[in-house]
């Protein structure tokens, strides 16, 4: 069996994560990272890819679809599941007589996968993160694809290159100096 696991990193300015928030397609340039898998084999070290995202938020799940010059992402609608708070207490009683409950407890939290967590709100971060698995066939044979989605603000994209010419032009002055 064949696996792909693609990482997809697109960053947007607050205009389009707001854009995109409301409804709004977008088609913004960004970076996948193929990453193919056959038995033990990887084709790593996997190379960068630059191409287009074509972003949608039709507010329901759909599966990610692989186009002729980038990907058609579609933001899901995956709402959190509530569970029940523990009080200090219970939390003490479970941590000390079953780790393992309180485990299944923390993985039973499910936090909220929608367009939301891109808006500049207290509980959004202008920061979304989700995997999606799917599953297609191709010549007969069985690809399974694994999509990490990460979609940040366009600074966090500007910050880390200025820091890096930061560092690049002291390590210049420092060179000159010696």
């Amino acid at each position: 069996m064949f696996n792909l696991t693609i990482s997809h990193n697109i960053y947007l300015t607050r205009e389009q994560r707001y854009a995109l928030h409301e409804g709004q397609d977008l088609c913004v340039l960004g970076v996948s990272v193929p990453v193919w898998y056959v038995n033990k084999i990887s084709s790593e070290p996997a190379k960068e890819v630059f191409c287009n995202y074509y972003l949608k938020n039709p507010k329901r799940d759909l599966p990610i679809q692989i186009v002729e010059d980038g990907y058609e992402v579609y933001i899901p609608m995956r709402p959190a599941k509530k569970t029940k708070q523990l009080t200090d207490d219970e939390w003490r009683a479970l941590n000390m007589q079953s780790p393992a409950k309180l485990e299944a407890y923390y993985k039973s939290q499910l936090s909220e996968v929608s367009s939301r967590m891109l808006l500049d709100l207290p509980d959004g971060c202008a920061y979304l993160f989700y995997r999606e698995h799917n599953k297609i066939k191709q010549d007969g044979k069985t690809i399974n694809i694994m999509h990490y989605v990460i979609i940040k603000d366009m600074s966090e994209l500007t910050n880390s290159l200025c820091g890096t010419i930061d560092a690049i032009s002291e390590e210049h002055i420092d060179s000159e100096s010696d």
